[in-house]
């Protein structure tokens, strides 16, 4: 098939289908509403056929961002264990460089956490770029200089020894502007250091059905097709690997990342193809379809009472389960979440409400996310809310 949007890594148009997939958005929201999973039939990436174009990617990351509030979002200082995770990006960054002069940027710094590491490691040039407003002003609270930007605006002022795209990249539409834009803003001699989901690993780590096709990630990188990337881009490998990051005490994801030297070598076309990451994402495929059946199941008998429902959580999963299982039919009184952001969308016509303005609702509270649900169990009964709780699972 031809693909509707080239293949990031190699601009290919040719790709084989794996899957297709659908949210239900809440009203404005500036992505797609659904997309193919495809995989490029020249070099093996696997990425999400979308329609949706850089510009409305940078909107959502202004306007819409999840990040932006520090208790709920990631890439800050107050989830310990995310705290945890950026402290670990910062020291292998600092090992690195070797150098606490360098100048250091990191372009979709969200709340400042891998600058914050870098910080007390004593590093002191440093600058966070991030589309949200908000993440900036939380970033600069860290004392740590911070601007409203993307990788596709202009940022001239000053060159840097190291660039961080940490867990951007899978969000970028335009993946080889972005490069190029690093380019740009790199010193002749400076470094990227680059961190992603490993879409090889998907399965390995498969908590809630589908996890990883959402409508934020839309490129899955294996550690071959990161460097093929690279490759194509002339930069040069200096190191590479995997590793897992922690979500909670019990979860964890699969990361690739490497460093990559400016203008080591000539642009090729020479990378390799990945042959085993479409087979990967099709075990991935059929083992979250397996999820999913058994959630929809747990829903049908939920709605097989007849009862109004009330459900907490409005994440990645809640807007796949209302276009893709019976909830689509369910009488829903509100939608709750914690994070404020969120608070007087509307979706699927109904309001989301932030959790102490359930008042009287005594309906039954499906909570609509597998990572976080013991936790929201715990925050419903430290409420003293005396609603059924009914999980997914």
């Amino acid at each position: 098939m031809k693909s509707k949007r080239l293949c990031p890594i190699c601009t290919a148009e040719e790709a084989e289908f794996l899957h297709s997939q659908k949210f239900t958005l809440p009203v404005g929201h500036p992505l797609s509403s659904g997309y193919d999973v495809v995989a490029c039939a020249q070099c093996g990436f696997v990425f999400a056929d979308t329609t949706a174009a850089q510009a409305d990617y940078d909107k959502f990351y202004a306007h819409y961002s999840k990040y932006e509030d520090a208790k709920t979002g990631t890439g800050g200082v107050e989830n310990p264990y995310d705290w945890q995770r950026q402290q670990g990006t910062a020291r292998q960054i600092a090992d690195f460089l070797n150098n606490p002069n360098a100048s250091v940027l990191d372009v979709g710094c969200a709340n400042g956490g891998v600058l914050k590491g870098l910080k007390e490691l004593g590093y002191q040039n440093l600058c966070g770029v991030d589309p949200s407003i908000t993440c900036v002003e939380n970033t600069r609270r860290l004392g740590i200089e911070a601007r409203q930007g993307s990788l596709f605006q202009p940022f001239r002022e000053r060159a840097f020894d190291c660039i961080i795209l940490s867990h951007t990249l899978e969000h970028v539409q335009d993946v080889q502007g972005a490069i190029r834009w690093i380019e740009d803003n790199l010193k002749p001699d400076g470094v990227i250091y680059l961190e992603t989901p490993d879409a090889s690993r998907y399965k390995d780590f498969l908590y809630a059905p589908f996890q990883d096709f959402n409508t934020e990630h839309i490129n899955h990188f294996s550690l071959m097709c990161l460097e093929n990337l690279m490759n194509e881009c002339g930069f040069s490998l200096e190191i590479s690997g995997t590793k897992n990051l922690p979500i909670n005490a019990d979860m964890f994801y699969p990361a690739v990342f490497g460093f990559w030297k400016k203008g080591a070598c000539a642009h090729s076309r020479n990378s390799k193809k990945d042959e085993s990451l479409r087979l990967k994402i099709e075990e991935y495929i059929v083992c979250s379809q397996e999820i999913m059946n058994g959630i929809n199941a747990r829903v049908d008998e939920l709605l097989a009472r007849k009862l109004p429902i009330i459900l907490w959580g409005t994440g990645q999963l809640a807007m796949k389960l209302l276009s893709e299982t019976s909830l689509a039919n369910a009488d829903i009184l509100a939608f709750v979440d914690n994070n404020p952001i969120n608070h007087g969308k509307v979706l699927h016509n109904t309001p989301i409400i932030a959790p102490d303005e359930l008042g009287g609702l005594g309906a039954p509270i499906l909570i609509t996310t597998l990572l976080h649900h013991q936790a929201i169990a715990k925050q419903i009964k430290r409420m003293n809310l005396k609603n059924e709780i009914v999980f997914l699972k």
